[in-house]
Protein backbone atom coordinates (compact mmCIF):
# COMPACT_ATOMS: atom_id res chain seq x y z
CA UNK A 1 0.00 0.00 0.00
CA UNK A 2 1.61 2.96 -1.11
CA UNK A 3 -0.77 5.96 0.97
CA UNK A 4 -3.71 5.05 3.25
CA UNK A 5 -7.11 5.34 1.69
CA UNK A 6 -8.28 7.35 4.95
CA UNK A 7 -5.78 9.62 4.73
CA UNK A 8 -6.09 10.24 0.98
CA UNK A 9 -9.63 10.53 1.47
CA UNK A 10 -9.45 13.43 4.30
CA UNK A 11 -6.42 14.99 2.12
CA UNK A 12 -7.91 15.31 -1.32
CA UNK A 13 -11.25 14.12 -1.87
CA UNK A 14 -12.79 17.49 -2.09
CA UNK A 15 -10.13 18.58 -4.60
CA UNK A 16 -10.72 15.20 -6.63
CA UNK A 17 -14.36 15.85 -6.67
CA UNK A 18 -14.03 19.05 -8.28
CA UNK A 19 -11.27 18.37 -10.91
CA UNK A 20 -14.08 15.80 -12.20
CA UNK A 21 -16.70 18.61 -13.13
CA UNK A 22 -16.66 19.69 -16.20
CA UNK A 23 -17.29 23.68 -16.38
CA UNK A 24 -20.21 24.78 -16.60
CA UNK A 25 -20.03 26.66 -20.01
CA UNK A 26 -19.23 23.33 -21.88
CA UNK A 27 -21.92 22.81 -24.50
CA UNK A 28 -22.35 19.74 -26.72
CA UNK A 29 -24.72 16.98 -28.19
CA UNK A 30 -23.79 13.40 -26.38
CA UNK A 31 -24.91 10.09 -27.48
CA UNK A 32 -24.33 6.53 -26.43
CA UNK A 33 -21.31 4.93 -27.97
CA UNK A 34 -20.30 1.34 -27.61
CA UNK A 35 -16.49 0.42 -27.14
CA UNK A 36 -15.16 -2.84 -27.12
CA UNK A 37 -11.62 -4.32 -27.63
CA UNK A 38 -10.76 -5.93 -31.16
CA UNK A 39 -8.67 -7.26 -33.60
CA UNK A 40 -8.65 -5.69 -37.00
CA UNK A 41 -7.97 -7.75 -40.40
CA UNK A 42 -4.53 -7.71 -39.97
CA UNK A 43 -4.49 -9.24 -36.60
CA UNK A 44 -3.52 -5.21 -34.68
CA UNK A 45 -5.07 -5.44 -30.96
CA UNK A 46 -7.11 -2.55 -30.95
CA UNK A 47 -9.90 -0.68 -29.07
CA UNK A 48 -12.92 0.81 -31.10
CA UNK A 49 -16.28 2.94 -30.37
CA UNK A 50 -18.41 2.90 -32.34
CA UNK A 51 -21.79 5.46 -32.83
CA UNK A 52 -25.12 4.44 -32.52
CA UNK A 53 -24.93 4.53 -36.36
CA UNK A 54 -23.29 1.72 -36.38
CA UNK A 55 -20.27 3.65 -37.21
CA UNK A 56 -16.19 3.12 -35.96
CA UNK A 57 -16.13 6.52 -34.21
CA UNK A 58 -12.10 6.18 -33.51
CA UNK A 59 -9.89 3.30 -33.39
CA UNK A 60 -6.65 2.85 -30.87
CA UNK A 61 -3.80 0.40 -31.55
CA UNK A 62 -3.05 -1.17 -27.94
CA UNK A 63 0.29 -2.96 -27.18
CA UNK A 64 -1.41 -6.28 -26.98
CA UNK A 65 -4.64 -8.17 -26.93
CA UNK A 66 -7.60 -6.11 -24.45
CA UNK A 67 -10.01 -7.63 -22.56
CA UNK A 68 -12.67 -5.09 -21.01
CA UNK A 69 -13.71 -1.62 -20.77
CA UNK A 70 -15.33 0.96 -18.69
CA UNK A 71 -16.68 4.14 -18.80
CA UNK A 72 -15.14 7.34 -17.21
CA UNK A 73 -17.75 8.87 -15.22
CA UNK A 74 -17.63 13.04 -16.48
CA UNK A 75 -15.54 12.18 -19.16
CA UNK A 76 -17.70 11.69 -22.29
CA UNK A 77 -15.92 10.50 -25.14
CA UNK A 78 -13.45 8.21 -22.60
CA UNK A 79 -13.11 5.11 -21.76
CA UNK A 80 -10.82 2.58 -19.68
CA UNK A 81 -9.15 -0.18 -21.58
CA UNK A 82 -8.10 -2.98 -19.73
CA UNK A 83 -5.56 -5.97 -20.91
CA UNK A 84 -6.01 -9.49 -21.25
CA UNK A 85 -4.55 -11.40 -18.36
CA UNK A 86 -1.36 -12.36 -17.55
CA UNK A 87 -0.17 -8.54 -19.32
CA UNK A 88 0.23 -5.67 -17.05
CA UNK A 89 -1.06 -2.18 -18.97
CA UNK A 90 -4.35 -0.78 -18.87
CA UNK A 91 -4.80 2.61 -20.87
CA UNK A 92 -7.50 5.79 -20.94
CA UNK A 93 -8.36 6.22 -24.62
CA UNK A 94 -9.73 9.51 -25.90
CA UNK A 95 -11.79 8.21 -28.37
CA UNK A 96 -12.89 11.56 -29.67
CA UNK A 97 -9.66 12.11 -30.81
CA UNK A 98 -8.04 8.69 -31.57
CA UNK A 99 -5.57 8.89 -28.83
CA UNK A 100 -4.27 6.95 -25.46
CA UNK A 101 -4.13 9.95 -23.15
CA UNK A 102 -2.75 7.94 -19.80
CA UNK A 103 -1.03 4.61 -19.49
CA UNK A 104 -1.43 2.83 -16.60
CA UNK A 105 0.88 -0.45 -15.64
CA UNK A 106 0.04 -2.36 -12.82
CA UNK A 107 3.16 -3.03 -10.15
CA UNK A 108 6.38 -5.11 -10.47
CA UNK A 109 4.69 -7.97 -8.50
CA UNK A 110 0.73 -8.75 -10.20
CA UNK A 111 -0.56 -8.28 -13.51
CA UNK A 112 -4.02 -7.34 -14.50
CA UNK A 113 -7.05 -9.79 -15.06
CA UNK A 114 -8.97 -7.50 -17.59
CA UNK A 115 -12.22 -5.86 -15.89
CA UNK A 116 -12.13 -2.69 -13.68
CA UNK A 117 -15.13 -0.86 -11.48
CA UNK A 118 -15.10 2.84 -10.01
CA UNK A 119 -16.36 3.83 -6.82
CA UNK A 120 -19.50 5.04 -6.45
CA UNK A 121 -18.85 8.17 -5.98
CA UNK A 122 -16.13 8.09 -9.07
CA UNK A 123 -13.15 8.67 -6.64
CA UNK A 124 -11.22 4.96 -6.61
CA UNK A 125 -10.89 2.67 -9.57
CA UNK A 126 -11.26 -1.30 -8.36
CA UNK A 127 -9.10 -3.93 -10.78
CA UNK A 128 -8.61 -7.20 -10.03
CA UNK A 129 -4.87 -8.07 -10.42
CA UNK A 130 -2.85 -11.56 -9.60
CA UNK A 131 0.16 -11.61 -7.10
CA UNK A 132 1.85 -14.06 -9.33
CA UNK A 133 5.02 -15.38 -7.14
CA UNK A 134 1.95 -15.35 -3.58
CA UNK A 135 -0.60 -16.92 -5.62
CA UNK A 136 -2.92 -14.96 -4.44
CA UNK A 137 -5.90 -12.17 -6.38
CA UNK A 138 -6.04 -9.41 -5.50
CA UNK A 139 -8.37 -6.18 -5.67
CA UNK A 140 -6.42 -2.84 -6.27
CA UNK A 141 -7.68 0.66 -5.71
CA UNK A 142 -6.12 3.62 -7.66
CA UNK A 143 -6.87 7.22 -7.74
CA UNK A 144 -9.61 7.50 -10.34
CA UNK A 145 -7.95 10.47 -11.76
CA UNK A 146 -3.95 10.06 -11.46
CA UNK A 147 -4.26 6.22 -11.24
CA UNK A 148 -1.97 6.06 -8.45
CA UNK A 149 -2.24 2.45 -6.55
CA UNK A 150 -3.75 3.80 -2.89
CA UNK A 151 -4.12 0.64 -1.43
CA UNK A 152 -4.34 -3.55 -2.07
CA UNK A 153 -6.41 -6.11 -0.40
CA UNK A 154 -7.05 -9.76 -1.08
CA UNK A 155 -9.96 -11.02 -3.45
CA UNK A 156 -10.89 -13.52 -1.46
CA UNK A 157 -9.60 -16.69 -3.98
CA UNK A 158 -6.83 -17.30 -7.08
CA UNK A 159 -7.64 -15.83 -10.33
CA UNK A 160 -10.00 -12.63 -9.08
CA UNK A 161 -11.57 -12.03 -13.14
CA UNK A 162 -14.80 -9.20 -13.18
CA UNK A 163 -16.08 -7.30 -10.55
CA UNK A 164 -18.67 -5.39 -9.88
CA UNK A 165 -20.31 -2.58 -7.30
CA UNK A 166 -23.36 -3.79 -5.62
CA UNK A 167 -25.99 -1.56 -5.19
CA UNK A 168 -25.41 -0.56 -1.92
CA UNK A 169 -22.50 1.34 -2.92
CA UNK A 170 -20.33 -0.15 -0.93
CA UNK A 171 -19.73 -3.49 -1.38
CA UNK A 172 -17.94 -5.40 -4.60
CA UNK A 173 -19.16 -8.90 -5.75
CA UNK A 174 -15.91 -10.58 -7.20
CA UNK A 175 -16.00 -13.29 -9.52
CA UNK A 176 -12.31 -15.78 -8.96
CA UNK A 177 -12.00 -18.04 -10.88
CA UNK A 178 -9.23 -20.14 -8.87
CA UNK A 179 -6.62 -20.76 -11.78
CA UNK A 180 -3.41 -20.16 -11.04
CA UNK A 181 -1.36 -18.22 -13.71
CA UNK A 182 2.29 -17.00 -14.21
CA UNK A 183 3.61 -13.99 -16.75
CA UNK A 184 6.27 -16.15 -17.79
CA UNK A 185 4.08 -19.34 -18.70
CA UNK A 186 1.48 -16.71 -20.37
CA UNK A 187 -1.76 -18.28 -20.84
CA UNK A 188 -1.13 -22.01 -18.77
CA UNK A 189 -3.00 -22.77 -16.23
CA UNK A 190 -1.02 -24.23 -13.41
CA UNK A 191 -3.47 -25.49 -10.82
CA UNK A 192 -6.75 -27.28 -12.56
CA UNK A 193 -6.52 -30.40 -10.77
CA UNK A 194 -6.78 -28.11 -6.98
CA UNK A 195 -8.38 -24.68 -7.99
CA UNK A 196 -11.28 -23.26 -5.60
CA UNK A 197 -13.03 -20.89 -7.53
CA UNK A 198 -15.73 -18.68 -5.65
CA UNK A 199 -17.86 -15.67 -5.59
CA UNK A 200 -16.70 -13.15 -2.75
CA UNK A 201 -17.98 -10.00 -1.53
CA UNK A 202 -15.88 -7.74 -0.02
CA UNK A 203 -16.73 -4.46 1.91
CA UNK A 204 -14.19 -1.65 0.37
CA UNK A 205 -14.27 0.46 3.38
CA UNK A 206 -11.92 -2.33 5.04
CA UNK A 207 -11.31 -4.50 2.22
CA UNK A 208 -12.62 -7.59 4.38
CA UNK A 209 -13.99 -10.41 2.80
CA UNK A 210 -17.55 -10.81 4.24
CA UNK A 211 -18.60 -13.93 2.21
CA UNK A 212 -18.20 -16.33 -0.63
CA UNK A 213 -19.53 -19.16 -2.53
CA UNK A 214 -18.07 -21.73 -4.12
CA UNK A 215 -19.91 -23.58 -7.65
CA UNK A 216 -20.59 -27.43 -7.07
CA UNK A 217 -17.62 -28.63 -8.53
CA UNK A 218 -13.87 -27.19 -8.06
CA UNK A 219 -13.14 -26.83 -12.24
CA UNK A 220 -16.09 -24.79 -12.86
CA UNK A 221 -13.87 -21.58 -12.82
CA UNK A 222 -16.53 -18.33 -12.48
CA UNK A 223 -15.25 -15.70 -14.42
CA UNK A 224 -17.87 -13.34 -15.53
CA UNK A 225 -21.31 -11.50 -14.05
CA UNK A 226 -23.56 -8.79 -14.31
CA UNK A 227 -25.65 -7.13 -11.61
CA UNK A 228 -29.36 -5.90 -11.52
CA UNK A 229 -30.81 -3.16 -9.65
CA UNK A 230 -32.56 -4.98 -6.98
CA UNK A 231 -28.97 -6.89 -5.85
CA UNK A 232 -29.38 -10.36 -7.53
CA UNK A 233 -26.32 -11.51 -9.02
CA UNK A 234 -25.50 -13.94 -12.36
CA UNK A 235 -22.44 -15.39 -12.86
CA UNK A 236 -21.31 -17.33 -16.31
CA UNK A 237 -18.73 -20.21 -15.30
CA UNK A 238 -16.21 -22.23 -17.57
CA UNK A 239 -15.48 -25.25 -17.30
CA UNK A 240 -11.93 -27.23 -17.00
CA UNK A 241 -12.53 -30.63 -16.43
CA UNK A 242 -13.20 -33.27 -18.75
CA UNK A 243 -14.46 -32.67 -22.26
CA UNK A 244 -17.32 -35.48 -21.53
CA UNK A 245 -18.65 -33.87 -18.33
CA UNK A 246 -20.87 -32.00 -18.61
CA UNK A 247 -22.64 -29.44 -15.81
CA UNK A 248 -24.31 -25.79 -15.26
CA UNK A 249 -22.70 -22.98 -16.14
CA UNK A 250 -24.86 -20.47 -15.23
CA UNK A 251 -25.62 -19.27 -11.78
CA UNK A 252 -27.16 -16.90 -9.59
CA UNK A 253 -26.91 -15.55 -6.01
CA UNK A 254 -28.76 -13.28 -3.74
CA UNK A 255 -28.60 -14.07 -0.27
CA UNK A 256 -29.08 -17.57 -0.47
CA UNK A 257 -26.87 -20.25 1.37
CA UNK A 258 -25.26 -21.51 -2.06
CA UNK A 259 -25.22 -20.33 -5.88
CA UNK A 260 -28.09 -21.05 -7.77
CA UNK A 261 -27.60 -23.18 -10.98
CA UNK A 262 -29.76 -22.56 -14.20
CA UNK A 263 -31.30 -25.39 -15.21
CA UNK A 264 -30.44 -26.91 -18.89
CA UNK A 265 -30.80 -30.21 -20.75
CA UNK A 266 -27.66 -31.90 -20.93
CA UNK A 267 -28.13 -30.96 -25.25
CA UNK A 268 -28.13 -27.08 -24.39
CA UNK A 269 -24.88 -27.76 -22.08
CA UNK A 270 -23.48 -29.99 -25.00
CA UNK A 271 -23.61 -26.92 -27.46
CA UNK A 272 -22.03 -24.24 -24.93
CA UNK A 273 -18.88 -26.06 -25.18
CA UNK A 274 -17.80 -25.26 -21.17
CA UNK A 275 -17.91 -21.64 -22.08
CA UNK A 276 -19.89 -18.69 -21.06
CA UNK A 277 -18.51 -14.87 -21.60
CA UNK A 278 -20.52 -12.16 -21.44
CA UNK A 279 -23.94 -11.63 -19.17
CA UNK A 280 -26.42 -9.08 -18.99
CA UNK A 281 -29.64 -8.96 -17.58
CA UNK A 282 -33.23 -7.03 -18.45
CA UNK A 283 -35.89 -7.48 -15.78
CA UNK A 284 -36.49 -11.22 -16.15
CA UNK A 285 -34.50 -12.31 -18.74
CA UNK A 286 -30.82 -13.14 -18.93
CA UNK A 287 -28.53 -13.12 -21.79
CA UNK A 288 -25.04 -15.07 -21.77
CA UNK A 289 -23.08 -15.21 -24.87
CA UNK A 290 -21.49 -18.46 -25.96
CA UNK A 291 -18.50 -17.78 -28.33
CA UNK A 292 -17.57 -21.80 -28.48
CA UNK A 293 -21.12 -22.65 -29.35
CA UNK A 294 -21.83 -19.69 -31.27
CA UNK A 295 -24.76 -19.06 -29.96
CA UNK A 296 -26.89 -16.49 -27.27
CA UNK A 297 -28.27 -18.26 -24.71
CA UNK A 298 -31.84 -17.20 -22.94
CA UNK A 299 -32.21 -18.07 -19.41
CA UNK A 300 -35.60 -17.08 -17.33
CA UNK A 301 -34.23 -15.89 -13.77
CA UNK A 302 -37.32 -16.05 -11.85
CA UNK A 303 -37.69 -19.79 -12.80
CA UNK A 304 -33.79 -20.81 -13.18
CA UNK A 305 -34.22 -22.56 -16.63
CA UNK A 306 -32.66 -22.56 -19.73
CA UNK A 307 -35.64 -20.86 -22.45
CA UNK A 308 -33.94 -20.94 -25.89
CA UNK A 309 -30.41 -20.08 -28.22
CA UNK A 310 -30.01 -18.06 -30.78
CA UNK A 311 -26.99 -18.94 -33.23
CA UNK A 312 -24.71 -16.35 -33.43
CA UNK A 313 -21.54 -16.73 -35.15
CA UNK A 314 -18.55 -16.16 -32.67
CA UNK A 315 -20.67 -14.58 -30.11
CA UNK A 316 -18.46 -12.51 -28.12
CA UNK A 317 -19.76 -9.12 -26.34
CA UNK A 318 -22.72 -7.91 -24.70
CA UNK A 319 -24.05 -4.64 -23.76
CA UNK A 320 -27.34 -2.81 -22.59
CA UNK A 321 -28.00 0.16 -24.63
CA UNK A 322 -31.33 2.15 -23.52
CA UNK A 323 -32.51 -1.41 -22.63
CA UNK A 324 -31.64 -2.72 -26.03
CA UNK A 325 -29.35 -5.68 -25.70
CA UNK A 326 -26.84 -5.13 -27.86
CA UNK A 327 -24.91 -8.26 -29.09
CA UNK A 328 -21.14 -8.35 -31.31
CA UNK A 329 -19.21 -11.24 -32.62
CA UNK A 330 -15.63 -12.16 -33.20
CA UNK A 331 -17.01 -12.24 -37.05
CA UNK A 332 -17.14 -8.38 -37.11
CA UNK A 333 -21.10 -8.42 -36.50
CA UNK A 334 -23.09 -6.09 -34.90
CA UNK A 335 -26.55 -7.08 -33.99
CA UNK A 336 -29.44 -5.62 -31.15
CA UNK A 337 -32.03 -8.18 -30.30
CA UNK A 338 -35.76 -7.26 -31.50
CA UNK A 339 -37.45 -4.49 -28.67
CA UNK A 340 -40.43 -5.81 -28.84
CA UNK A 341 -40.19 -10.15 -28.80
CA UNK A 342 -36.47 -10.25 -28.10
CA UNK A 343 -36.63 -14.26 -28.40
CA UNK A 344 -38.33 -14.00 -32.06
CA UNK A 345 -35.15 -13.05 -33.73
CA UNK A 346 -32.26 -10.69 -34.31
CA UNK A 347 -32.23 -7.41 -36.15
CA UNK A 348 -28.89 -7.07 -37.79
CA UNK A 349 -27.32 -3.33 -37.47
CA UNK A 350 -23.91 -3.86 -39.12
CA UNK A 351 -21.06 -6.11 -40.15
CA UNK A 352 -17.82 -4.11 -39.15
CA UNK A 353 -14.14 -4.74 -40.11
CA UNK A 354 -13.30 -5.49 -37.30
CA UNK A 355 -13.34 -9.00 -35.23
CA UNK A 356 -14.78 -7.97 -31.59
CA UNK A 357 -13.30 -9.26 -28.30
CA UNK A 358 -15.27 -10.63 -25.39
CA UNK A 359 -16.86 -7.38 -23.93
CA UNK A 360 -18.64 -4.09 -24.71
CA UNK A 361 -19.22 -0.98 -22.81
CA UNK A 362 -21.61 1.69 -23.65
CA UNK A 363 -20.00 5.22 -22.87
CA UNK A 364 -21.49 8.60 -23.20
CA UNK A 365 -20.00 10.22 -27.17
CA UNK A 366 -19.66 13.06 -28.26
CA UNK A 367 -21.93 14.13 -31.07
Amino acid sequence: MTINRRQFILGSSQVALAAWLLPACTTYQTEQWLVSTCNDPQGQSMAAAINSQGQIVNTVKLPARGHDSLALPHKPGHALVFARRPDRFAVEVDFINGQINHNIESQRDSHFYGHGVFSKNGEYLYTTENLYDRKQGIIVVRDAQTYQVLDRFSSGGIGPHELALMPDGKTLVVANGGIETHPEQPRKKLNLDTMQPNLAYIDTTTGKVLASYAPPDNQLSIRHLTVREDGAVFTGAQYQGPKSNMHPLVFSHQGEDTLQSFSADTSQLYKMQQYTSSLVVKDSLLCVSCPRGSHLSFWDTNTHQFIEKQNFSDASGLALSKGKILASSGKGYLKKLDESAPLKGIANIHTLPIMFDNHMTMIEGVV
